[in-house]
Formats: C-alpha cells, structure tokens, sequence
C-alpha cells in the first residue's frame, strides 16, 4: 500500500469506530466502491489478528480475488495464512436455498469453515451472490433475520457486505432497513465525507 492509501486510510472516520467495536457482533458493511470496503475488512481482520483472533472470509468469489482484495486493505496474506489465523472458504453453490433449514444450512458452513482453527472467531461474508433479483434479496433478508436472531447464541462477530450500487432497486430502500433490522452495526463504507457508522439500536429509539 502506498503513502497516499495509507494516510487516507489513516484518516478513515469509520476506522476508529471499528477498532471500537465490542466482540461478538453482527455487523452490516454497505459500500458502493470496493476500495471502502477493502479497508474496513482489511481493519477488521487486523484488529482480529492482533487480538490472536481466527479470520475466516467466505468467499463466492474466486479466492485469488479475494486474496487481492485483503492484500488492498492492507493485509499480509501469505503471513497470516501460513499462521493459521486467514482463511479463505469458498461458498458451494446450490439452487436449492429455499428448500433448506437456514439455521441448519449457516451452522454447517461455519463449522465447516472453521475447522482446525482456533477459537475466537471473526467472520466475513456475502454468502447470498445474488442481490440484483427481489427473490435473491428476499432469500438474503430471511438467511440474515435467521442469523441475527441466534446470533447471541455463538462466540464470534461478523461482517456481512452489500455493494449497494447492485442490490435490486425496485425495493432498495426497504431491503436496505431490513438489513439494518437485523444488524448490531452499520458502516457505509463511502467517500471520506459520506462515509458512516453507528449503532443500529439508535435507530429503533428514533422509531420510537
């Protein structure tokens, strides 16, 4: 990374929010310009590195993408890899979602995923690929309702990221409130003056 990155990355104002955030949290990442999100997860998972943390990035991506995405946000890849404390686990992908017991299906994976790695954890995903479709987007807003909902059962946090610019737009704003419904945290990962973090809590008082 260079000078320029570095600072402006430095410079972040969500970065000091997420080296405040407490453990074992369900975390919303929405952004519209990869860069953002790269550094926000490359934050995260250093945070998480440097607290003996396992990171783990589900990935429907290629992980060579990923990998070069991490590297972005400031992470040694090969290092952290060779340590046992990154992993990278590809998504299998299925046309059965529906059919499945989501509770089931995402205590699968994360058991799958975490093999062999120590405890805590600290997890990154975008398990639902398609976002662009009102089926996909429902599918998504029913996996992260079921997720958060038990999330106070497991020892881990999580980021969960949306690329805003491709979620189905007919209903944006409704599956973007939901999102924040079923989220502890939300960072808009954004241009340095439109960028944000904050509680989700405080929205409900708003509602109040």
């Amino acid at each position: 990374m260079d000078t320029k990155n570095k600072n402006d990355l430095k410079n972040y104002r969500p970065m000091k929010f997420v080296d405040e955030m407490e453990r074992n949290k369900h975390i919303l990442l929405l952004y519209d310009d990869q860069k953002y999100a790269d550094w926000i997860i490359g934050r995260y998972f250093h945070n998480g590195f440097a607290k003996g943390e396992s990171c783990i990035f589900y990935a429907a991506d290629r992980p060579e993408i990923i990998e070069k995405q991490l590297s972005a946000g400031g992470i040694d890849v090969s290092l952290f890899k060779q340590k046992n404390l990154l992993r990278i686990y590809e998504i299998a992908k299925s046309d059965d979602n529906n059919k499945r017991d989501m509770l089931h299906t995402l205590n699968q994976m994360r058991e799958e995923s975490k093999k062999r790695m120590k405890p805590p954890f600290r997890f990154v995903g975008g398990t639902i690929t398609d976002i662009e479709t009102k089926e996909g987007m429902k599918f998504s807003i029913l996996l992260e309702k079921t997720g958060h909902q038990h999330f106070d059962e497991l020892n881990y946090s999580q980021i969960c990221y949306y690329d805003i610019s491709k979620i189905e737009p007919t209903r944006k704003e409704e599956w973007i409130s939901l999102l924040l419904k079923n989220h502890h945290y939300v960072i808009y990962a954004a241009e340095p003056n439109k960028a944000v973090a904050f509680e989700t809590m405080l929205l409900e008082k708003d509602d109040k």
